[in-house]
């Protein structure tokens, strides 16, 4: 079943074909952080990186991802399981001032990372999908400032002469403890879903209130456009904040 971003087949039309598209858990949403409240049960979240064996970086038609190997694993905060990570991407916008999928009372960033885990209790992603706790993906913002980051330069030199269809090896591993924020101690949470279809709505999301900074010649504008309209403004979430930082190998 075809989708894209487009008149014929955007998201307006994704209900059609995949009816959890008309669902109440739909995301990217609006965080409208007055509606927040900080919720003392959320405990701190830990990364585990050192075991990503091998990764690919594959451009697709929409964006581009690395499909990871091995073992990386998120735990804590809202999540009651441990999650494995299977693959991270990006979204972009045409330009450098809008590109996010997720939005923070209203503004948006250039590019949005979303880092896909799924609950080991249910063994892959393909049978995680089907519970409301099935995978957890945690984003971080991409924002423009004076210097280069070298981690991101490192994945955009994997990129050069990719056509959509395409991989290439990532050779030294992509950590994303490299590459995210190194403080996970502040961030927002809420039940949602896949942002492109199937749009299962089986995803603990956590949006990383620090976002990652690249510079303007790092910018948007050479990767094609791909975002969702936002699927509305959720008034419930859940603001975590805590002094504890990224467990770093």
């Amino acid at each position: 079943m075809a989708f894209d971003y487009g008149e014929e087949h955007g998201p307006h039309t994704w209900v059609l074909q995949f009816p959890d598209a008309g669902g109440k858990q739909q995301s990217p949403i609006n965080l409208i952080t007055s509606n927040m409240t900080e919720d003392p049960k959320l405990g701190p979240l830990t990364l585990l990186d050192n075991g990503i064996s091998k990764q690919n970086v594959i451009m697709k038609a929409h964006n581009f991802e690395v499909a990871t190997e091995g073992t990386g694993v998120l735990k804590g905060g809202p999540l009651k399981s441990e999650y494995k990570l299977v693959q991270f991407h990006f979204h972009w916008g045409s330009g450098n001032t809008w590109g996010s999928e997720h939005l923070v009372n209203g503004v948006s960033s250039p590019s949005e990372v979303h880092c896909v885990f799924f609950n080991e209790r249910y063994g892959s992603i393909s049978d995680a999908m089907k519970h409301p706790d099935g995978l957890t993906v945690l984003g971080s913002f991409l924002q423009l400032g004076k210097d280069g980051n070298p981690v991101f330069e490192r994945l955009l030199n994997n990129l050069v002469g990719l056509k959509a269809g395409e991989k290439k090896s990532v050779n030294p591993v992509i950590k994303l403890s490299e590459f995210l924020p190194r403080n996970l101690s502040k961030y927002y949470t809420y039940p949602g879903s896949l942002t492109t279809p199937p749009c299962s709505e089986c995803v603990t999301w956590i949006i990383l209130d620090e976002p990652i900074l690249i510079s303007q010649n790092q910018g948007p504008q050479s990767v094609k456009s791909s975002w969702r309209y936002l699927g509305g403004t959720y008034g419930t979430d859940h603001f975590g904040f805590y002094e504890e930082k990224l467990d770093l190998p």
